[in-house]
Formats: C-alpha cells, structure tokens, sequence
C-alpha cells in the first residue's frame, strides 16, 4: 500500500505542469543550499579540529564546538518542539461527525484549480460518478466579500461529471442554470491540492470568524471541508455554517537537524476522519479503494 501511494504521488507530480515547475524550482535551491552548508560545515569541522588539536587553542575549541552543537542541533530540536505544540492546538479544532451519502444530497464542490485527479477532489468526482456535481475553482471567488453570506446564483458554477476514463463532461452554466442549481444545492465540499498545499487564503480567512474555530492558528489550511448548506437564503456563509467533516493542515514549518537555510521540515499532518469521508464519498464496489487512496493523499 506504502509503495502504491509513494508511486501516485510521483506519477500526479509528474502530470501537473505548475505542479512539476514549481518542484523543480524550489528541488534546484534546495540542492544549492544543501551543497552550501556541506561547505560550511566542512570548514567548521576542519577549523575546529585543529583547535582541538592544538593545546593552547583546545580551551576555545571545546567552547566553539558546544556553541555549534547547541545552534546546529539545539535550535531545531526547540523549533520542532514549538510546531508540535501548534500542531496539536490545530488538530483541537478538527470536526468528525457524520457527513451524510452523496447520493442525498446535491453538494457544490470548492476546487482548488482544474486538476482534479489523485486527490481528494478526484474522489469526489468519482463519488458521484456519471450524475456529476456543480463545482466552483476556487478562483471562482475572487471579487466576493467572503465575510457575507454568497448567494450561490451569484457564483461562476460549472458542472463536472466523471467517465470510465476520469474525469468526463466540464460546462459552465447559464445564469438559469445558476438559478436552478442554487434552488437545489443544500451540501458543500472543498478539496485541496495536497501535493503543492499553499498558504493558507480566502477561504481560511472566512472561516476564522466562526465560533467553532475560535482561536484557528493562522497557519492552518483546510484539507477537506464537508458542511450542510441551511437554505438557499442563507447563500454561502463561511462565518457561520457548522461542519459535518473538517479536516485541516498546518503550513508552518519547523527547522530540520541540523541547522542550516532551506533545511526545515513540515509538521506531522496526518488526515483525520478517513473512514466517515470514505463512507459519505466512496462508492461500492471495484472503484472503492482508488477512492479511498486519493482521500488519504
């Protein structure tokens, strides 16, 4: 199973343009810096030998050295410790409750952008087969003040179905299919990108002001988002819908052993509430555990 979700993430890696430029960016510097500090540390291990060596020097060299374990290992193993403890103040604001079938509800997909395969979205997509579900990419917000409850006719809505072959027919709707869907979608689902998780942004933002995530580390994205829509007059409201499902991110990171730029290391996000998305999302049968694989990416 390892070997199979190591070798998905590659292969999704590899067919996302932006996804794969932007690797290969940040992969050459941090490669530059590796080879950077090699050097330095190279030359710190030679000046301090030598210090060591040389009895009038030794004194100094014992100092200089337990100065560099303490920055090198010391600063790290602290900041590893700090982003644990945010790390658990984030996971206190997790939801798991119990997100009803798709098939019983008429849910709007928030997507990251248009790639919607190996990853939770893909499993959405998949979920609700050849029926489809209206989807709004994320960009698809801009403009609107995510503070206030959004009439959903409002929104650029486009409708997204899957095929045998992935992911099928994509159509943006009219302003009267805008209308009618906005009169049936009572169900909400955001996805995120998980290979190349971003800052935190508008969405995030327009859920801090909920009571339930009173005190949400400024850090934190949402992974998967799964919350009933009251009634077409409330709209869209981030401030003040309740949760199904919320599982969430850190961004932060803290610094990796040892100490050195570029050499830091994410926080230990593991997904929460698998076995109730799966439920919800999921079908029967043959298609079940591709699903599942790209709701744990």
């Amino acid at each position: 199973m390892a070997g199979t979700r190591r070798s998905g993430l590659v292969i999704a890696i590899l067919a996302a343009g932006p996804a794969q430029a932007e690797c290969l960016g940040s992969c050459a510097d941090d490669l530059l810096a590796a080879l950077i500090s090699l050097v330095v540390y190279g030359v710190i291990g030679i000046v301090l030998l030598v210090m060591l060596i040389r009895a009038k020097w030794r004194r100094a060299g014992l100092w200089a050295l337990a100065v560099g374990l303490v920055l090198a290992i010391g600063l790290p193993l602290i900041s590893q410790g700090w982003l644990s403890w945010r790390l658990r103040s984030m996971e206190a604001h997790e939801i798991v409750g119990t997100p009803p079938p798709l098939a019983d509800v008429t849910p709007l997909m928030i997507a990251p952008d248009s790639y919607c395969e190996d990853s939770p979205c893909g499993a959405v997509l998949e979920g609700r087969g050849s029926t489809g579900l209206y989807v709004l990419p994320v960009e698809g917000l801009s403009g609107f003040d995510l503070t206030r409850p959004i009439p959903l006719a409002d929104l650029p809505l486009q409708h997204w179905s899957w095929s045998t072959t992935g992911v099928g027919e994509r159509r943006v709707l009219t302003e009267d299919e805008r209308r009618e869907a906005a009169g049936r979608i009572d169900y909400l689902i955001v996805t995120s990108w998980p290979y190349t998780q971003g800052e935190p942004g508008a969405i995030e933002a327009a859920l801090r002001p909920n009571p339930v995530l009173e005190g949400l580390s400024p850090d934190a994205a949402v992974r998967l988002l799964m919350a009933r829509l009251p009634s077409v007059a409330d709209g869209l409201s981030f401030a003040t819908m309740g949760f199904d499902l919320l599982d969430l991110t850190l961004t932060s990171r803290a610094m990796a052993l040892p100490l050195a730029p570029r050499n830091t290391q994410r926080a230990d996000n593991r997904p929460t509430g698998i076995e109730q998305a799966v439920a919800a999302i999921c079908p029967a049968g043959e298609g079940a555990s591709s699903c599942r694989e790209m709701l744990e990416q």
